[in-house]
């Protein structure tokens, strides 16, 4: 027995108590007094459950136990506090805690967690020392589940193999003709003896690793009429026994009879396998000559019946549908429905009891209850009520019944009634189901049948009435079926303690045929070894399946293996439908593979496997795993952990540690399945990509909720920061801008601008923490679906965290979630996202940001991690069972081996003025000319002399505080730190890994001599990148010598491009393009009020825009630069924008330009003309048209006078803006003669291959001299 001891503590304003372990290892508790006095208990490092609000949970890693197992594990309590207070937590009188074991790669670790509080008289008890007692024992070597071992070479690698579906359970047969016509086989070329049919049989696999399941497709016993002569003649024909999806098992354990479902799939498949070697036939079974212990002449029927038809909360307007439970016959205004007629009772035997089961889902205010009648037997069952208003509430509560009976006739009446209570009342049958005994008469083509009693009897005989030659088969096996002898109108055999299960059937007249049948490719995936990562995709994508695999293997090194659903399906599940057999799979490559570590899935999923809901798209690309759940929107929710989980003592609790990192590309087309792949190549290799955007990180909060989730998202900021202090954070918290009220719910637009102007300048990642769901975030709709669809930084592609409800929701066809809509953008947006699918709970989704942003910007050897490592790892590190379903919430949308953008090299600074950076370093002061000279360094701070590129530098006053607002009365004052005001942001020319830079520091910095931040990022311009800050640097106070500056700055103003004349034509969301120059650079610090640089659009001054952080200057010039700002939703007419900037010496300058935006309907190429025309030797087209953005091709068709094609000019380039200037033409003909002199006609088409559009002009003259 070994004793651990942990101390708690309670403070009188905040308490920290040490816990010791037996080795050495400390943990520090800290009590928030402050929230105890109000019945709020928290403290350091504490978890909160998942399913009871603000309760907290200490969780301890137990340490290692060196090959031991632990158990019998008990917690004594050594010293607690009594505390008078009340509490609204939701605790027990009594200590909770539990214990369990966590396998991650085979690696086993031990969890405890306790709830420190519980309920007493007169308050509450804490826990401040409590021990743990526990027995080892030798560690159990995990073997393989219970089954089979994976095979190499999968049944459908070899031979002639056609795919059978059938949909009943029962004898089947494949004759002459289906053979020939169904399935196309010529049989004059085939031996009988040579034909194999394939199956597992029905239901679903199992969920936990550990249960059976078999490996591949298991061949089948058949029966082949006529084979013997070698020949498959017109009257040959096959007889086998095959199991529907749907199947009835015995539970052993619970002595009853269970029914398997299949909610994925209503078709069973097997296969049809012919080659060389002979197939596996049925035996006779052994006869049996002893006399039985029991000779039954009834049989038990198994009747169940079940509609599905609606998904509860699928058909919600305001909820996701969700979970395995699907819900059949409405009651409402019908409240009382017959089901007689699903039910044969003839042949019952009345002296038995019948077992019935039911469930029914009602949706009330009031508690109601559901009627059951069985012809003399009545039955009643309660329900609760529910919240109708509230979305995140019980959708319906369930009514069970499970009774036994006896019926007095042979021909009940099965009723349900479900009264009504409340106008707004409905309710649903799930189930109805009866089993009981019948007369073994044979008077249907087939009868299955089965007697429990028979087990308690070594030896047992069922005997019939109305034998008349029928065949009789034990289907106990369903794979081996053997058929048995009938002596006497009755069979004998012996059960060795279990239920044998029998089958009687008329021969072929009674046999049932398949549905279909085909014949498929060959395949083996059982084949692979030593794989890197299994991408599970829908033929549909298979173009973009085969782009994405050749990019990887050949960037990454990635060994991958690529399977459609069905042949994954054909191997692992029998040709069906099965989540599971994708978990079953990446099992197979897990224990075969240690450094088999990704499962993509590639394509969209829906909770709706079979298409059932009305009215709905059929969307499930490849499944998603649903939890049970179909009644609660918060407790049923889909998860692709699921897949991850592949030690033996994992499965469908979703509890333990992830194994491989998971990721899904929701892609419901091909053309979307081709955008998100050259997202991703271009994410990894395009040189546009490179930029300081990677060295941006942003952080957004929702206000309200005592300052809960602003205080949380800083933290993490904090957090870091301290630990990652390369990245420039900028935050937006959404109460640290104005609040606007509306007609509707008020707004926040200026933090709706600063986000989106955030993802148009480029950000690495994005955090939120808050409120949000299918709309997007805040209640305040700070950032929306219309948002999203706008954003257009293709070249800077962000990773999204949204620790929000269903922003990444994406298993619900009636929706597109934002977070669905932020990765399939197609012109910009988020190259993956770390999203939640259902709602979750704001303290658990605290700590999985903030382990996800520990891991995220960590190199390995140098090497950036995965978007799926970082994910899993952050899970694996808050595996816990009170918190662990939040976290499964998480998805990941987006490639899982991607690597993170992080810049590879390291830039340090050495020189200020010709001095080392230290703490004698220069001061930067007002006025002030500064030199600075620094190097591009490998990671073993080695000069690398080959990198040739541009250096991008950023230079920050000191650090800001700012406050939030208080704008709603939940909102608390927040003050947070940013780096926001910019003395200086050049381009310079890195030579030989080496760079020098000058510029003059602005007259507008914070006096204060204080440390600010120097930001550096690299690029070679095509595939290299570096990175370096310093926050040693000293600015502040003036130089005495100063210098003479009375001269504005140059302002020119643009829109898209430097094409733009004043007048010209836009669309409804140009970018604003400004030219600025000055001898002395240009003042962006944003210290001074009023000497920003700004735009008004309309003279609306009360709208102005402050454009410093989008200021980018010149290479090698700090004299000059450009601002790139996007505006957004320009109403079609005439405009005005007039730009004002300052030097750093405070003169200002300032441009007007007006433009005329055109409607995005609109169709246009105007303003066509050709300048100079006349003209002798050359000339150039102008016009303008609605094709921005995009690669144009172009042709001016010249006629003339008389309607004679003499030359076409081409022209092909890419346009960002709405005008052409550039197409020249030196008036000579195809041949290069010079035309003669006169008038002439022309027209202009121009053509996008990228949108498939053309537009053509009108003619116009021109006049050759």
């Amino acid at each position: 027995m070994q004793r651990i001891k942990y101390f708690l503590g309670l403070p009188i304003i905040v308490l920290i108590t040490t816990i010791n372990i037996c080795c050495g290892q400390t943990y520090k508790i800290v009590y928030d007094e402050t929230g105890l006095g109000k019945g709020h208990i928290t403290f350091s490092g504490a978890l909160f459950h998942q399913h009871k609000k603000d309760v907290p949970v200490f969780k301890i890693d137990l340490p290692d136990q060196k090959g031991l197992d632990i158990y019998d594990v008990q917690m004594q309590v050594s010293q607690s506090i009594q505390k008078t207070i009340e509490t609204t937590l939701d605790i027990q009188n009594e200590f909770i805690y539990t214990f369990r074991k966590i396998t991650v790669k085979r690696k086993d670790s031990w969890v405890f967690e306790i709830i420190p509080v519980r309920k007493t008289s007169s308050g509450i008890e804490l826990i401040t020392e409590f021990s743990i007692d526990f027995k080892t024992k030798p560690q159990q070597i995990n073997g393989t589940r219970n089954g089979p071992l994976n095979t190499f070479e999968s049944a459908l690698a070899s031979g002639d193999i056609y795919k059978i579906a059938v949909q009943k359970t029962g004898i089947h047969k494949l004759d002459f003709a289906f053979l020939e016509t169904k399935l196309g086989i010529k049989t004059n070329q085939v031996n009988p003896k040579n034909i194999k049919i394939y199956g597992n049989g029905g239901g679903r696999l199992p969920e936990n690793n550990s249960f059976f399941r078999h490996d591949d497709l298991v061949e089948n016993a058949i029966f082949v009429s006529g084979e013997n002569d070698g020949k498959f003649d017109e009257g040959d024909y096959i007889l086998f026994y095959a199991e529907g999806a749907d199947v009835w098992k015995f539970d052993t354990n619970k002595n009853q009879y269970h029914f398997d479902k299949n909610i994925y799939d209503d078709i069973n498949y097997y296969f049809l396998k012919i080659d060389n070697g002979p197939g596996l036939r049925i035996i006779d079974q052994n006869e049996i000559t002893q006399n039985p212990g029991i000779t039954l002449n009834t049989f038990e029927t198994l009747q169940r019946h079940e509609s599905d038809i609606i998904n509860l909360l699928g058909a919600n307007p305001g909820t996701s549908g969700t979970g395995k439970e699907w819900y059949g016959e409405l009651f409402k205004g019908q409240r009382e429905i017959d089901f007689t007629s699903k039910f044969d009772f003839k042949d019952i035997d009345l002296t038995q009891q019948i077992a019935a089961k039911a469930v029914f889902a009602g949706r009330s205010s009031r508690s109601t209850s559901v009627t059951f009648v069985f012809g003399n037997q009545t039955f009643s069952a309660g329900m609760n009520g529910v919240n109708i208003g509230d979305n995140e509430a019980s959708y319906a509560s369930k009514a069970l019944l499970d009774k036994k009976f006896l019926l007095s006739s042979n021909n009940p009446q099965v009723l349900v009634k479900y009264p009504s209570t409340s106008p707004e009342s409905e309710g649903w049958l799930d189930y109805i189901e009866l089993i009981f005994t019948k007369k073994l008469n044979l008077s249907a083509p087939q009868i299955s049948f089965r007697n429990q009693i028979s087990k308690d009897f070594d030896i047992a005989a069922f005997e019939f009435e109305n034998y008349s030659n029928q065949l009789v088969w034990d289907i106990t096996n369903p794979l081996r079926p053997q058929t048995v002898k009938i002596t006497n109108n009755s069979i004998r055999f012996a059960t060795n303690g279990n239920i044998k299960e029998f089958i009687v059937f008329t021969g072929l007249s009674g046999a049932l045929e398949p549905i279909s049948g085909v014949k498929i490719k060959n395949q083996n995936l059982h084949q692979h070894d030593k794989i890197d990562m299994l991408l599970v995709y829908h033929p549909d994508f298979e173009t973009a399946v085969q782009e994405f695999k050749t990019h990887r293997n050949k960037h990454s090194g990635l060994n991958i293996v690529a399977t459609t659903v069905e042949e994954l399906y054909n191997e692992f599940s029998s040709g069906k439908v099965d989540p599971v057999a994708i978990r079953d799979m990446a099992k197979m490559l897990y224990n075969r593979n240690p450094d088999f570590n990704f499962l993509f899935l590639f394509g969209d999923g829906s909770y709706d496997y079979k298409g059932l809901m009305p009215n709905l798209k059929k969307e499930n690309f490849v499944p998603v795993y649903e939890t049970d759940n179909s009644l609660h929107p918060i407790d049923g929710f889909p998860a692709d952990d699921f897949y991850g989980l592949l030690d033996e003592n994992e499965g469908g609790d979703l509890f333990g540690g992830l194994d491989i990192a998971i990721g899904r590309l929701p892609v419901k087309s091909p053309p979307e399945a081709d955008i998100l792949v050259k997202k991703i190549i271009h994410y990894d290799t395009s040189p546009s990509t490179l930029g300081e955007w990677r060295m941006r990180t942003g952080y957004a909060a929702d206000d309200e909720d005592s300052g809960t989730h602003i205080r949380d998202i800083d933290e993490i900021a904090r957090n870091t920061a301290n630990n990652f202090p390369l990245f420039n954070q900028q935050k937006v918290y959404f109460d640290a801008y104005p609040q606007v009220a509306t007609a509707g719910d008020p707004r926040y637009p200026e933090a709706t601008n600063a986000l989106n102007n955030n993802a148009f300048a480029g950000q690495l990642t994005n955090t939120y923490l808050g409120h949000g769901g299918p709309q997007g975030w805040a209640q305040e709709r700070v950032l929306t679906l219309k948002d999203i669809k706008g954003w257009t930084n293709y070249d800077k592609l962000f990773l999204m965290i949204t620790a929000t409800c269903s922003f990444g929701a994406y298993d619900d066809p009636k929706i597109v979630s934002p977070g669905e809509e932020s990765i399939l953008n197609a012109k910009g947006g988020a190259i993956a996202l770390y999203s939640t699918t259902r709602s979750v709970y704001t303290n658990s989704n605290k700590q999985l940001t903030d382990a996800v942003h520990r891991i995220l910007f960590q190199k390995t050897n140098g090497v950036s991690p995965t978007f799926g490592d970082v994910l899993k790892d952050g899970k694996n590190k808050n595996s816990s069972e009170f918190t662990i379903e939040n976290s499964r919430k998480f998805t990941l949308l987006g490639d899982p081996s991607q690597q993170i953008a992080l810049p590879k090299e390291n830039i340090v600074i050495t020189s200020i003025n010709n001095k080392p950076l230290d703490e004698n370093s220069d001061t930067l002061k007002a006025m002030t000319f500064i030199e600075i000279s620094g190097e591009i360094l490998d990671k073993n701070n080695i000069v690398i002399d080959n990198f040739n590129g541009t250096l991008f530098t950023t230079i920050y006053d000191k650090v800001n505080e700012l406050r939030t607002l208080q704008n709603d009365t939940r909102s608390p004052l927040f003050p947070f730190d940013v780096y926001q005001n910019i003395i200086f942001k050049g381009k310079t020319s890195v030579v030989n890994g080496r760079f020098s830079y000058g510029f003059w520091v602005p007259k507008d910095i914070n006096y204060n001599i204080g440390r600010g931040r120097i930001s550096m990022y690299a690029s070679d311009e095509v595939s290299r990148d570096a990175a370096g800050y310093s926050n040693a640097i000293r600015i502040g106070g003036s130089s005495t010598n100063g210098i003479t500056d009375d001269l504005p700055p140059r302002v020119d103003v643009y829109l898209n491009d430097e094409s733009f004349v004043s007048g010209g034509i836009t669309n409804e969301n140009p970018i604003l393009l400004v030219k600025l120059e000055d001898d002395f650079g240009i003042n962006v610090t944003g210290n001074a009020v009023g000497h920003d640089i700004t735009s008004i659009l309309n003279d609306n001054s009360s709208d102005a825009k402050i454009l410093n952080d989008f200021f980018e200057a010149e290479k090698n010039n700090f004299k000059a630069g450009t601002v790139m700002f996007p505006l957004k939703e320009l109403s079609p007419g005439k405009h005005t924008i007039r730009v004002k900037a300052w030097d750093i010496a405070n003169n200002s300058a300032e441009k007007s330009t007006e433009f005329l935006v055109v409607n995005g309907e609109r169709e246009f190429l105007e303003r066509v003309l050709n300048y100079p025309n006349p003209f002798t030797t050359q000339t150039k087209f102008q016009f303008e048209h609605d094709l921005n953005n995009t690669n144009l091709d172009i042709f001016v068709y010249i006629y003339s006078i008389s309607g004679k094609l003499v030359k076409t000019v081409e022209h092909s380039d890419y346009y960002s803006g709405n005008r052409v200037n550039d197409v020249r033409w030196n008036g000579k003909d195809d041949f290069e003669d010079k035309l003669a002199r006169g008038v002439y006609l022309y027209k202009i088409k121009i053509h996008s291959k990228e949108l498939n559009i053309s537009r053509e002009s009108k003619f116009e003259k021109l006049v050759i001299l």
